[in-house]
């Protein structure tokens, strides 16, 4: 057993109902049907940077759920109006990058994708386990 330290990045994507419920079906299709979730899509398969584990490239998971926040007064949302709450469906795209990889270019263009104000983009450190 072997275990590898890697990069994650966890990019929180806005879709709509209909797209979140058919990749939940299972339609690998409604991926390039939403403009922010093929954009990021798009970055991972192209950087490779990101999306790389060994002999793989463009490697990402989706998690499937909603989103909830609040706007500010001075906030300016992509949806939803200062002071109430808004739930929004939402994919987690999950990539991994070697550790110590120069991810900064690929996370640019990712951001330059994304149509949320504060783009909710996780970076962290995990350990892969592998034979």
């Amino acid at each position: 057993m072997t275990r590898t330290p890697m990069q994650v990045v966890r990019v929180h994507c806005p879709v709509s109902g209909n797209v979140l419920a058919r990749l939940q079906a299972g339609e690998a299709a409604a991926l390039a049907d939403d403009p922010v979730l093929a954009g990021v899509v798009g970055v991972i398969r192209a950087s490779g940077v990101l999306g790389t584990i060994g002999p793989y490239r463009g490697v990402f998971e989706l998690g499937f759920g909603l989103e909830s926040f609040v706007p500010g007064a001075d906030a300016v949302p992509t949806t939803g109006r200062a002071g109430e709450a808004e739930v929004v469906p939402t994919v987690v795209v999950k990539t991994y990058a070697a550790e110590g990889a120069d991810i900064d270019e690929a996370l640019a263009a990712i951001v330059a994708v994304h149509p949320w104000e504060i783009p909710v983009i996780e970076v962290g450190v995990v350990e892969l386990v592998g034979r």
